[in-house]
């Protein structure tokens, strides 16, 4: 006869056998976290701010021409409001151009002077405040709906918000963008004069980098009103904004050179821009779905003309951010 033994399996023993394998699988996931959260661990490092605007890669041979941005815009929301600019000049160019992310009208201004970028998008109220030596030139202006170059800030309030015009800003808190743009000096230089008030009736004005920012502070309630640009607030008004006063007219974010840089490149960008046409079907279809600010073509302009013919209605003369 062949006998066998079985050993019998306890509830001990399984509980043991348990017990080590969870230890294994805690001691795997506590190395592998370990790796992941280890900063000195550079094998997939994070994207850069400026790595976030680069275009797709480009052969060596391109040469490469960046177009300047100001951050008025979170990164994200700039990214898709200019780059169907950027896809258009690289459809129509041999060369590769890219955008370039600046975080204030200054250091868009210097990075033109030093050649980082080769054109750049500066608001109006910058253009106007450059010093006749700054060696910056506009050289092409955004049309609107009507074909002109004029363009509107507007004053927003909630919904249900007192606020019905400038004059009951007298004690209120007010948010506005940068101090660099006509959006964050337009009540300053006219707009309260307008309704008789002073900077002083006011209980806050503050500045903040984005539109958006500007928006999201009135529609939470930390303050009364704000101003944003007109486009932007059409945008909100479903969502609670309501719009109660309107500024003067004023042209549009004219693109800018150094005009110590007369380059082919560079003339090529600019040749570009003025070739869109609203009124040729095939412009027009491309152009829809880019932001209202760009979507209806670009005019030539220079310093004079940009100065005496479009500015000098519009802002006070002498006025500074």
């Amino acid at each position: 006869m062949i006998s066998t033994s079985h050993q019998k399996i306890t509830p001990g023993l399984v509980t043991i056998l348990v017990f080590i394998l969870a230890v294994f699988l805690i001691w795997g996931n506590f190395l592998v976290f370990q790796k992941l959260l280890d900063i000195r661990h550079k094998n997939a490092p994070m994207p850069t701010q400026s790595s976030y605007f680069q275009s797709l890669a480009h052969p060596p041979s391109q040469t490469v021409v960046r177009v300047g941005v100001v951050s008025k815009y979170a990164p994200n929301i700039i990214y898709r409001l200019y780059q169907p600019i950027i896809d258009y000049l690289n459809i129509h160019s041999s060369n590769h151009h890219q955008l370039a992310l600046s975080e204030s009208y200054q250091d868009a201004a210097r990075s033109l002077r030093l050649g980082e970028v080769q054109a750049s998008f500066l608001g109006a109220w910058m253009c106007h405040n450059l010093p006749s030596d700054s060696g910056l030139i506009p050289v092409a202006m955004p049309l609107n709906a009507q074909g002109v170059s004029q363009f509107q800030v507007v004053l927003v309030t909630a919904e249900n918000s007192t606020v019905r015009g400038l004059e009951d800003l007298k004690s209120c808190k007010v948010a506005v963008p940068s101090d660099q743009a006509f959006s964050g000096n337009w009540l300053q230089n006219g707009g309260l004069e307008s309704a008789g008030l002073k900077l002083a009736d006011l209980d806050t004005i503050q500045h903040f980098q984005h539109h958006e920012t500007v928006i999201w502070q009135v529609l939470r309630g930390n303050f009364a009103a704000g101003v944003v640009k007109e486009s932007l607030a059409l945008k909100y008004q479903t969502r609670g904004l309501r719009t109660v006063a309107i500024s003067p007219a004023i042209p549009g974010p004219p693109l800018v050179i150094c005009k110590t840089n007369q380059s082919a490149e560079v003339q090529e960008l600019i040749q570009l821009m003025l070739d869109l046409d609203y009124n040729n079907p095939q412009d027009q279809a491309l152009m829809e779905s880019w932001t209202p600010e760009f979507a209806y073509g670009f005019i030539p302009v220079s310093s004079r003309s940009f100065k005496e013919d479009f500015l000098k209605p519009q802002i006070k003369v002498g006025a500074s951010p």
